[in-house]
């Protein structure tokens, strides 16, 4: 995900950037982002691009004294990535607003490993005051490793379970990768009073273990990321020496999203491994000799 910045003085200011996903199933997440901004100039649009499909979009804009439907439209431009233009009455130069657009997407989540994986991807192209990121996971479903970056914030409660990450005084070219595992959805059939007591002697012993494992993944976070990635590296080193693939292409062979193949090949580019050629609207991926 790219927040566009209109040139390079920065048509607007950016206050606060943040990003909320509700995991509706395996297959949807719900997205909202909010951006509070002030306009440099006369400003009458905004665009965001994804990597993954955008489905009912709608948004809403408050001047301050009020808050207004605004324009959507959505165009796929490079390399299959989704423009997300978001047009509205002109904000003059020193007028701040807080823009909130809101869609359902997929592909977020992928099965890795037999568990569901969460991916997100989002660099920025310009100064951003706050920035921050919250996925809310439902009842049903058991978080487990990876959890990368180690989240600023966990909420418990009966129906769902809340992570958050904040980070501030963001510069122009900073970019984040979140990556969370989960399982799918526990579904459980009636059971008798003995099944009752074994639910709740259950959920006492994920609420203790839950606790003791975040604890200890902390203490790990550093041995299992790179563990991780280095095993998605090598299955990607190994099919390399078959010979060049497209990136496009390489999302289908792992069978995980493009996002997440786009954050894997950029930290192996910065590790000298491969080299990147732009072929047409994606890129073909080479090992460096």
């Amino acid at each position: 995900m790219l927040p566009l910045a209109n040139g390079q003085g920065y048509d607007y200011e950016i206050n606060a950037y943040a990003v909320y996903f509700e995991v509706v199933s395996s297959d949807f997440i719900k997205e909202d982002i909010e951006i509070d901004l002030t306009s440099h100039t006369n400003l009458s649009q905004y665009v965001i691009y994804t990597d993954y499909p955008v489905e009912n979009p709608s948004a809403v804009m408050d001047f301050g004294e009020g808050v207004s439907l605004i324009n959507v439209t959505v165009r796929e431009v490079l390399g299959g990535t989704n423009a997300i233009y978001l047009n509205f009455p002109t904000l003059k130069s020193g007028q701040s607003a807080k823009i909130r657009l809101s869609f359902t997407t997929r592909g977020m989540i992928s099965e890795v490993d037999g568990k569901e994986q969460f991916t997100y991807y989002i660099k920025f192209s310009q100064p951003v005051g706050l920035f921050h990121m919250q996925l809310l996971i439902p009842k049903g479903y058991a978080i487990l490793s990876p959890i990368i970056p180690s989240p600023d914030k966990v909420e418990s409660s009966t129906n769902r379970l809340l992570l958050e990450w904040t980070r501030s005084n963001i510069r122009a070219g900073d970019e984040f990768y979140f990556i969370v595992g989960f399982s799918g959805e526990i579904k459980i059939n009636q059971p008798s009073i003995w099944g009752y007591v074994g639910i709740f002697a259950l959920g006492l012993l994920l609420g203790a273990g839950g606790v003791y494992g975040y604890v200890l993944y902390r203490e790990k976070k550093r041995e299992r990321e790179r563990e991780h990635l280095r095993s998605d590296e090598e299955k990607i080193m190994a099919i390399l020496r078959e010979g060049p693939v497209l990136q496009s292409e390489l999302a289908e062979k792992l069978g995980v999203s493009k996002a997440k193949v786009s954050i894997i090949l950029r930290e192996m580019e910065e590790k000298g491994l491969i080299t990147r050629v732009k072929e047409g609207r994606t890129y073909r991926i080479y090992i460096k000799e």
